[in-house]
């Protein structure tokens, strides 16, 4: 009933908006429209294919979503502009020449240009762009608050305590939206602050091959064989540990599922594997100073290149992680899963792991400079609970044209991925919650 309400309310208000819009347009600018909207069918189709990652598959995607990006949509209205209305414009000299239609073009041109300049006035002030980003990072302070209440209906007294407690099975770390070393310092941090009886595994997740071609490496940049002090057993170890050896070796890594499954495989199979963002973080993870026991705690996951396709591989890994006996098997799906992801994907995050009935909480990290810590009071009204001018609001930017053109990327993923969470309250979702019901006894 809610959504119906919702949708008819939407309806109301757009309809009126769009009588409006249809009779102060030009007409000219619906064939255009038809035809961007032809393009970005194709590009949601095209862009769904993983090869299209790859360098060259990438530029033809970047070639046709420039239109919808805030530099295209100015330079297209530019280019429309000369081709449809000044490319051709007559003007005729005389007393007695009826210049109209030159009148009306240059009327309609101007109206048009004011209209690019209006866009590039929003998108470079300072306000309206700190504005933006603070909708966009609002709406993930909203995802997170939802993802901390969702898990707690069906859980145990137990599982209760240890929910509040910030007891989790999983650290999730996603590579997408660079730089992710805020989000590897949160996760050992909070690693670190768990009982020895109760270390969660950190997922790291991140497919982006870190070269082209691939670079051939090891798991972990590990560093590769140099006899004879090192040896393929040494390298087998720091993956996958040898049955009798003392463990040393990563949690898992689909890329030697082998090696982890049997335990006793020779050494001399284990070969070097495309580098990923996965291993740039597990490389990093385990560089920081005094974290000798972290590496039997790594779980890699090599191949999500987006926050969507990180939850469907993350969703995989855990049944096959269970399949091996790796973790241990669920059926109530009560895992606790703590994603940390950045600010201003946290409402994609948190969509695109529920897709997967994944049993996950969310927290952000980024670098100070790049977030917002208290939205209250650092954003502009009516984010923001105080109304204030700034002088910098009245300057213009080019590193404001920049977080516009970042927000305005994040908010087309979500439409493209859904508008499930912009037309309904962050809170009232009516979805089955997740763990199950405990079996009653």
């Amino acid at each position: 009933m809610f959504d119906l309400l919702t949708n008819i309310l939407i309806w109301i208000i757009a309809i009126p908006i769009f009588i409006i819009l249809f009779k102060a347009i030009p007409k000219d600018w619906f064939r255009l429209f038809g035809l961007l909207i032809f393009t970005a069918l194709v590009i949601i189709i095209f862009a769904n294919f993983r090869f299209v990652d790859d360098p060259i598959p990438r530029i033809v995607v970047d070639f046709l979503a420039f239109p919808f990006t805030l530099v295209g949509i100015i330079l297209l209205l530019l280019f429309v502009n000369y081709w449809l209305r000044l490319k051709d414009l007559k003007v005729k000299s005389g007393d007695k020449v009826d210049n109209k239609g030159a009148s009306e073009k240059i009327g309609i041109v101007t109206k048009e240009i004011f209209i690019v300049l209006l866009i590039f006035a929003i998108a470079t002030n300072n306000a309206t762009s700190e504005l933006f980003v603070c909708y966009v990072e609002q709406q993930g302070a909203n995802a997170i608050e939802q993802s901390y209440r969702r898990p707690v209906l069906n859980l145990t007294e137990q599982e209760l305590l240890d929910f509040r407690s910030g007891i989790f099975d999983l650290i999730v770390v996603l590579a997408e939206n660079p730089p992710y070393e805020p989000r590897l310092q949160e996760a050992v941090r909070i690693w670190t602050l768990a009982s020895q009886q109760q270390k969660p595994y950190i997922v790291l997740s991140g497919g982006r091959h870190t070269t082209y071609p691939p670079t051939k490496a090891y798991p972990c940049l590990i560093a590769p064989a140099a006899p004879p002090s090192r040896t393929k057993e040494t390298i087998r170890d720091e993956i996958a540990t040898r049955a009798g050896s003392p463990d040393i070796g990563l949690r898992y890594d689909p890329r030697y599922e082998k090696f982890f499954t049997a335990r006793t495989a020779p050494s001399d199979e284990i070969a070097p594997v495309d580098q990923t963002e996965a291993d740039l973080m597990c490389g990093a993870l385990l560089n920081i100073p005094n974290m000798a026991g972290l590496r039997s705690f790594i779980i890699l996951e090599p191949t999500g290149r987006t926050v969507r396709s990180s939850g469907d591989e993350i969703s995989q890994l855990i049944k096959s992680l269970e399949k091996n006996k790796l973790l241990r098997e669920d059926t109530r799906n009560s895992r606790r899963i703590l994603l940390i992801t950045s600010p201003i994907e946290a409402s994609r995050a948190f969509l695109s792991f529920r897709n997967q009935e994944l049993n996950a909480a969310l927290t952000i990290a980024s670098y100070p400079s790049d977030s917002h810590t208290d939205l209250a009071k650092q954003c502009p009204w009516p984010i923001g609970k105080q109304f204030s001018l700034k002088p910098k609001y009245f300057l213009f930017d080019a590193k404001s044209f920049v977080q516009s053109e970042r927000v305005w990327t994040e908010v087309k993923e979500l439409v493209f991925y859904t508008l499930r969470f912009w037309l309904r309250p962050p809170l009232s979702d009516e979805r089955p919650y997740f763990p199950k019901s405990p079996p009653t006894s």
